[in-house]
């Protein structure tokens, strides 16, 4: 049985996404990334804090929207800019939950991919470390860093 990690990337091949819309991370350079993005907004308690556990431990104070169908990937081209090229972590939680897999994209395809997969908790990063969106296998949309004023807005609208 294979991964998350081999699930997504088939599912963009099959799809017909292109590696210029959304890939893999390699496998040296993702451990830099996850710490940079760790540093930016994950409070790290212990060495225990594992990532699937990152939108209990973020810095300041996140705000969040509440989806009850669990469908919050269908607002995420409100909330980024469709020409920003981001991170995208998934958690392999089938198979590991501390495993998780690093991945870069534009929204567009990355909210397909979300879409057409089955369930499973995710992060989108801005590669400026400016903000952190998470959709968590609770439903709800949780936001920090510049992402929050986008997200209240979504909701006034």
């Amino acid at each position: 049985m294979s991964g998350i990690k081999e699930s997504i990337t088939k599912l963009s091949v099959a799809l017909g996404i292109s590696s210029k819309e959304f890939k893999p991370v390699g496998i040296h350079e993702w451990p830099l990334i996850m710490k940079k993005i760790e540093r930016a907004f994950v409070v790290k308690e212990n060495s225990n804090t594992r990532f699937n556990w990152w939108w209990e431990n973020l810095k300041g104070v996140p705000y969040q929207i509440h989806f009850k169908k669990d469908d919050a990937y269908k607002c995420l081209y409100k909330l980024v800019d469709d020409n920003e090229n981001i991170w995208f972590i998934i958690s392999d939680s089938d198979h590991n939950l501390s495993k998780f897999w690093l991945f870069q994209g534009y929204i567009g395809p990355i909210q397909t991919l979300i879409e057409e997969h089955y369930a499973f908790e995710y992060y989108l990063v801005s590669k400026k470390y400016e903000w952190l969106l998470c959709e968590n296998r609770h439903g709800t949309l949780i936001g920090i860093g510049t992402m929050v004023v986008k997200m209240q807005a979504l909701l006034s609208k």
